[in-house]
């Protein structure tokens, strides 16, 4: 039971991101309260794993789910539950059901697509990370919740570009950190098993290796919990929205660090360098993240500092690690989940109802929001460790657990009284939340002079920025907006007084992080003790603080600190620039022989000097390697390869280049492999005609420019000594190398092997869809790429450059007969030429569709295949385009892309299916209609159709504008912009820089073609 509702709420969760995109599009963003609706459902379906594990049973084999997914790797798609990761789901899952709530109220009406989606895939990331109990899944969660927290601050526009370019680069710091400790972890356990690392005895037995993976893994950790000097990345993130605020610093990307220090305290809480490393680093981050929120005017920023220094208070008590450290670090966790998620979507409330969050130009709310004064009231109080919040109960936890620090005597007391000085300031900045949004109110005399000019007071009225200047004008919230915002920090206050209730999932989740068996004892009152008197003196000190606010905040407002994370992060990207600059230079050039010649020319010196000194010790030719055919055509393709370096004219060097491919061809047939030879021939095909359509675009000769004051003699001379060295390298290489032995191994495995494994008697098939299938994806999307980047690069040029007016070449006209006579006809027009060609697609189409679907379906037993196959119907499409009159697209002005996408999609699919057998792309076997069938041939259906779509890419995009006699309807940059936006009326000149009502191709590139570095964007 336990098993399934472990899975079916990650299925719950996969299916809620396949639906988001349909419930957006018909219900704009009332689509969240629907995700809010299978987030609770998901939560629903973890009931039963919960249940069992608070009844002690996370140790029973039922508690675990696992499938093989690299079962040659030992990776299994493994999921366990234990208290740990039952706190953490339910945290992501509630509190994402709540912001979600939130958000059908603040979200603007209309499609949200780019917030539902990213947030549905965030919150599976999330909860796959906390039930993952295989390294490699593990790992693969953590950069997937980087990801995510990257695309939601990044849909924020200008004012997020930069701030989540940064968070990337620190969040993916720490995954480099994991990747390492992850990698070390498996060669040295030689598992991927999390609960079998964890129990393993190296822990104890190699202080060194244990030293070294726990503070890899705390670095990772700390990326994500934002701790210092990692803590610049959550601020710069406040350019998201307010609901991805919420959910970013409450349950998801800050409680993943706050998970893998607990996930991985069973191994290392007993590491000296780990409690040293988390404590320092947690007391720093408590008082600078405390520091910097007491310094902002800003009340979103105010917050964002707030959770860097809560986050600083857990680190430091996990980093304790003794018994109660643990308990306080959970319920802290818990507590702070609750009380930041309302506080920061209570911020979103603020800035909604007086269109500001500048706390200077608030004007005193709490008597015409008082709900909302009232709530914020109580989250504050729970953040600051007021009775009767459940903020009090974690807090006194915390100085209870920093009590038990070990080491020297002075340690504990130590870290206690820094964490109560780090809690001073948070009762600090409480207070100057609570006063400076609804008490205060606004300073006008301060605004005037910041302004220039006092703010009307009329009803209504706004200042300079836009916030609304009187408290009575202000929006007050409704039932739906503001509901969501208070549940969670109204939950606070019952649970404080029947906090008991929180002892089951609490002692699970310390059984998990120490690895034995724990009853806590949790009460709100524990009676006279030095953990309350230095509450009282926190109280006393905040208080004598937000009493003095007047005096105390402006001189702390008025003197930041120099430099902050934004800038350092700045000027560690401009060395980096520089220094790149520097290195670049000596290949600084757009001409192609200078990057290269160095490489061929090292190639050469590698593969010559390996055989100047192996050269004796080569095993001897075997036997029937060469024939008199082979001679033959060795003296043809010299003869071609010299054509082609002599001709001065493109058309011939490439027809030249055509004959070279044809010959190879009938090599690989004459040495029996009609498939291979098939294959050729047929790309061979395609590219001439793709290479013919780029030749209409250049000069009919090669004369390029003297380029430096080279010569073209010295230049061909450089050619020349490059070709030589290169090409006596690659042939004596081959030379060497090839036909000195006999089959390999793994070739007389697949000999022997291949037909009883696959029922498949094309044995290269077979490896290409079922023993390589991973290489053949990692091609197939390499593939799919260069058609997208062939739509890429095109889209960020320009109109007017990339159909220029062949101006370079006058080509004298011919003289033609009067109009009217046939042979004016045959020049001028290029139809009766086409008419032939038409005529003959109309007979061999439909003769090479047949031969493509008869490939497609006999490739597993005989030459033939997906990649074949398509590459017959592309021949399909090239016919078509070569025998119109002018120039055409060949299918709808999206289609190719489409075809590329689902057949990667496809080829996924498929590898998905293996699931069901073995793991990732493993095929499926069976019987239809009495004939062997795999799901192998649904990989290679996606290659046909992806290599179908490169093929159209190409051509329809290449061959726009093609002169045949008259004049084209579409350029190359329409046709480019139609394969994304579908039918226009005409090419977008997206590098203007003007609004446009729908999105456009390349805006994003603009600059390469306008000559101009992009503004970067700004903060706020």
């Amino acid at each position: 039971m336990l098993t399934v509702s472990v899975l079916w709420t990650l299925l719950l969760l996969a299916a809620t991101v396949a639906v988001t995109p349909v419930l957006d599009r018909l219900m704009g963003r009332a689509a969240c309260w629907v995700l809010a609706a299978l987030y609770l459902a998901a939560a629903a379906a973890l009931l039963p794993a919960a249940a069992a594990v608070m009844a002690g049973g996370a140790g029973d084999p039922a508690t675990t789910f696992a499938v093989p997914w690299a079962p040659q790797w030992g990776v299994e798609l493994a999921l366990r539950a234990d208290g740990i990761g039952i706190v953490f789901s339910m945290i992501a899952l509630v509190i994402g059901a709540v912001v979600l709530a939130y958000s059908a109220r603040y979200l603007p009406v209309g499609r949200n697509l780019s917030f539902s989606l990213v947030m549905a895939l965030f919150t599976l990331s999330m909860v796959t990370l906390v039930l993952a109990d295989d390294l490699v899944l593990l790992f693969i969660a953590w950069e997937l919740t980087s990801i995510a927290s990257f695309l939601l601050i990044a849909r924020s526009g200008a004012a997020g570009q930069a701030a989540s370019m940064r968070t990337l680069l620190i969040t993916f710091l720490g995954g480099l950190a994991l990747l390492s400790a992850v990698t070390l972890m498996v060669l040295r356990l030689g598992t991927t098993s999390l609960s079998e690392v964890l129990a393993d005895g190296i822990w104890q037995q190699d202080p060194a290796f244990t030293t070294l993976v726990a503070l890899l893994v705390a670095v990772a950790a700390c990326t994500k919990s934002a701790q210092f000097p990692f803590h610049v990345w959550l601020p710069d993130a406040m350019a998201a929205i307010t609901p991805v605020s919420a959910y970013l610093h409450a349950a998801a990307v800050v409680k993943a660090g706050i998970f893998l220090l607990l996930r991985f305290s069973p191994a290392f809480h007993d590491v000296p360098a780990w409690n040293v490393l988390l404590i320092v680093a947690g007391l720093i981050t408590a008082f600078v993240g405390g520091f910097l929120a007491l310094q902002q005017g800003d009340l979103k920023k105010l917050m964002a500092y707030s959770t860097v220094s809560q986050l600083g208070l857990i680190v430091a008590l996990i980093g304790v690690g003794t018994e109660y450290a643990i308990l306080a670090a959970v319920l802290h966790t818990i507590a702070h989940a609750l009380f930041k998620s309302g506080l920061f979507m209570m911020v979103g409330v603020v800035d909604h109802a007086v269109h500001t969050r500048e706390l200077r130009r608030m004007p005193a709310l709490w008597r015409t929001m008082p709900g909302s004064f009232a709530v914020t009231v109580l989250g504050c109080m729970s953040m600051a460790g007021l009775p009767p919040m459940l903020g009090f109960v974690s807090k006194e936890s915390l100085l209870t657990g920093a009590l038990e620090t070990g080491g020297p005597a002075w340690a504990p007391w130590a870290v206690a009284l820094g964490i109560a000085g780090a809690s001073v300031l948070t009762f600090a900045y409480c207070a100057k939340i609570v006063l400076g949004a609804f008490v205060d109110g606004r300073d006008e005399e301060l605004l005037a002079r910041v302004d220039g000019e006092r703010a009307p007071s009329a009803p209504g009225a706004h200042d300079a920025t836009g916030a609304l200047v009187r408290a009575e004008d202000a929006h007050a919230p409704g039932l739906l907006f503001l509901g969501p915002a208070a549940l969670p920090i109204l939950v606070g206050l019952p649970l404080a007084l029947v906090v008991g209730v929180l002892e089951t999932p609490v002692g699970r989740a310390m059984d998990a992080a120490l690895g034995g068996e724990f009853h806590p004892h949790l009460a709100f009152w524990h009676g006279i003790t030095p953990e309350l008197g230095l509450t009282a003196a926190i109280i006393a000190l905040g208080t004598l603080i937000a009493l003095a606010r007047e005096r105390v905040l402006p001189a702390l407002e008025a003197r930041p600190f120099p430099v902050d994370g934004a800038r350092v992060l700045t000027a560690v990207d401009r060395l980096a620039e520089r220094v790149a600059a520097v290195l670049v230079r000596p290949i600084a050039s757009d001409d192609p022989m200078r990057h290269l010649g160095a490489i061929l020319l090292a190639f050469a010196a590698v593969v010559l000097g390996s055989l100047a000194v192996l050269w004796g010790d080569l095993a001897p030719l075997q036997q029937g390697m060469n024939r008199g055919i082979d001679v033959i055509l060795l003296v043809l393709v010299t003869v071609a390869v010299i054509v082609v370096c002599t001709r001065r004219d493109r058309l011939g060097a490439a027809v030249a280049l055509s004959a070279v491919g044809i010959l190879a061809t009938v090599q690989i047939l004459a040495l029996g492999a009609p498939d291979v030879a098939l294959t050729q021939l047929l790309v061979e095909s395609l590219t001439i005609i793709v290479i013919m359509l780029v030749l209409q675009r250049l000069p009919q000769r090669f004369e390029a420019p003297e380029r430096d004051g080279a010569p073209r003699r010295s230049r061909r001379l450089g050619a020349l000594l490059v070709a030589v060295p290169v090409g006596l390298a690659a042939g004596a290489g081959v030379f060497a190398f090839m036909g000195r032995r006999g089959r390999s191994e793994v070739a007389e495995y697949y000999i022997d092997n291949a037909e009883e494994i696959t029922g498949g008697h094309n044995i290269v098939n077979v490896i290409l869809v079922e023993f390589r299938a991973l290489d053949t994806l990692g091609e197939l999307s390499v593939l799919g790429m260069a058609g997208v980047a062939i739509v890429a690069v095109l889209s960020s040029v320009r109109h007017m450059f990339i159909d220029p007016a062949r101006a370079d070449e006058q080509v004298e006209a011919p003289h033609l007969r009067e109009e009217g006579t046939s042979a004016h006809r045959a020049i001028s027009s290029a139809w009766g030429n086409a008419a032939a060609l038409q005529l003959m697609v109309r007979v061999v189409g439909p003769v090479l569709a047949l031969l493509s679907l008869m490939l497609f379906l006999r490739g597993h037993n005989a030459p033939g295949g997906g990649f074949i196959a398509a590459l017959v119907g592309s021949a399909i499409v090239a016919l078509l385009y070569l025998s119109t009159s002018r120039d055409r697209q060949i299918g709808p002005p999206r289609l190719p892309l489409l075809l590329i996408g689902g057949g990667v999609l496809v080829a996924l699919g498929s590898g998905v299916l293996g699931f069901l057998h073995e793991g990732f792309l493993e095929p499926l076997h069976g019987y239809l209609l009495g004939q062997h069938v795999s799901t192998s041939m649904i990989f290679d259906l996606g290659v046909y159709l992806a290599v179908l779509g490169l093929v159209m890419v190409a051509v329809n995009l290449l061959g726009a504008g093609a002169t045949t006699g008259e004049k084209s309807g579409e350029g190359t940059r329409e046709r480019t912009d139609e394969a994304v936006e579908g039918e226009l009326p005409g090419p977008l000149d997206t590098t203007r820089g003007e609004p446009a009502r729908r999105r456009r191709v390349g805006v994003g590139t603009a600059h390469l073609t306008a000559g101009t570095k992009p503004r970067e964007a700004g903060r706020r």
